[in-house]
């Protein structure tokens, strides 16, 4: 009888052991619900910049890369990304990734967003292209017609879309597009290319003055080579008179 008793000893260890397994489990689950709801709460206000460089940070770490998700900006500034700024000059530290490899429909999303009153009120249109979207500008509503001057009541506009583009990492492509009408010979020697090339110079100059920063900057001019409607109508041909802000999220 003497030998039986630490069998019985080891019996009862082992089944508090066993009995005490169902913490394991619970401390576990306690612990992603709260990892989970510290998700949702530091994503419940979103900023798009800080939001992409999170999401392609987290890309990079899963496939092995090496990304920091901490923003670098130009002389004069510092501390995180704050909310849209007027004149706001930003800059990112990518990591040596392509500008814009993730987050193209958020960011989409995020201009439409930004930039509702002027969508609503026909002034911009957000529209998606081969390598991201584009924020396209009603050039009537912009330019008189065969001219290459700002409207000054266009001038807040730009700077709402300027306050948006400055604050996000992404390359920015400004195209001018016309319609197949020539403007005057004599004034644009050069017709619809000039004519395109001009506007769309103007728009990134503009942009520039209201504080993006004009290494992210280009223009190009397509002249009348890239209608979205017909030019047989006048509202074909409207259409197609535009400048595109394309932002860049892919090659």
């Amino acid at each position: 009888m003497a030998r039986r008793k630490p069998r019985k000893v080891e019996e009862t260890k082992s089944d508090a052991a066993g009995g005490m397994r169902w913490l394991l489990t619970y401390a576990d689950m306690i612990t992603l619900l709260m990892v989970f709801f510290i998700i949702i709460v530091s994503i419940s206000s979103v900023n798009p910049a800080k939001f992409q460089q999170m999401e392609e940070a987290f890309t990079s770490v899963f496939t092995g890369g090496n990304f920091t998700i901490f923003d670098t900006r130009a002389a004069g500034g510092a501390g995180p990304l704050e909310g849209l700024t007027p004149g706001q000059k930003v800059t990112s530290n990518r990591g040596g990734r392509q500008a814009g490899t993730g987050g193209a429909s958020f960011l989409r999303t995020q201009a439409v967003s930004s930039l509702q009153n002027l969508v609503k009120a026909g002034k911009v249109k957000v529209i998606p292209t081969e390598n991201g979207f584009a924020i396209s500008l009603v050039t009537d509503l912009f330019f008189d017609s065969a001219s290459a001057a700002l409207k000054p009541d266009a001038m807040p506009a730009l700077q709402e879309v300027s306050d948006f583009v400055g604050q996000i990492p992404n390359s920015v492509v400004i195209e001018g597009h016309t319609d197949n009408v020539p403007p005057d010979p004599l004034h644009w020697p050069g017709g619809n290319w000039q004519l395109a090339a001009e506007r769309s110079v103007a728009v990134l100059q503009t942009l520039e003055d209201y504080g993006v920063v004009p290494q992210r900057l280009s223009a190009s001019s397509y002249g009348d080579t890239r209608p979205l409607q017909s030019n047989d109508t006048p509202e074909g041909r409207s259409y197609n008179r535009r400048v595109d802000i394309v932002i860049v999220e892919r090659l």
